[in-house]
């Protein structure tokens, strides 16, 4: 059954992506991380179908990955 549609993972990708507030961004890359995972495997079910959709959420994972490493892992 697939609940996580595209727009509810966009929407919450693009509230991370523009984040910019320290104290609010480790929250919303999560919240967006975890939509993300959902959608991805929801995607493998079905065989072929919505490979842009597939490549979209890989980027889409791998920016947040980007961002967490660069603006919360580096030193005060």
């Amino acid at each position: 059954m697939q609940t996580n549609h595209a727009g509810v993972w966009e929407d919450l990708y693009v509230a991370a992506v523009l984040e910019t507030d320290p104290n609010k961004i480790a929250d919303k890359i999560s919240t967006a991380q975890d939509a993300l995972r959902e959608r991805w495997h929801e995607l493998r079910e079905v065989p072929l179908a919505r490979d842009r959709e597939k490549q979209r959420v890989e980027d889409a994972i791998r920016t947040l990955n980007m961002i967490r490493v660069t603006e919360l892992e580096r030193p005060a």
